[in-house]
């Protein structure tokens, strides 16, 4: 079994931790594919520089502990479930914002 929360990562790559989903109730019908286009809020648990073409790395502006937003195929393939959580590891560019 993977540990993602000691896993470093490297070349632009961000470890995120899914918040929990709320559960909505109610006689509301929401379709699949609403579900499947929504945007996550996470936890950034850790993130690494990127290269850029001249061989300089970049900072991402992300640290450890950061609340973000992304879409909910970001990291598509790259999830991983451990006590009922998701963690992703995704590109530093498919996050979309940060909760200041």
């Amino acid at each position: 079994m993977i540990d993602l929360t000691i896993v470093r990562p490297i070349n632009g790559q961000v470890v995120v931790l899914d918040d929990a989903k709320e559960e909505k109730k109610g006689a509301l019908y929401i379709p699949q594919t609403a579900e499947e286009a929504r945007l996550v809020r996470g936890t950034v648990m850790a993130e690494s520089p990127f290269l850029l073409e001249n061989g300089e790395y970049k900072p991402t502006g992300l640290a450890a502990g950061n609340a973000v937003v992304y879409s909910n195929h970001a990291g598509a393939g790259n999830t991983h479930e451990a006590d009922g959580r998701i963690y992703r590891i995704i590109r530093w560019n498919e996050i979309l914002g940060v909760e200041e």
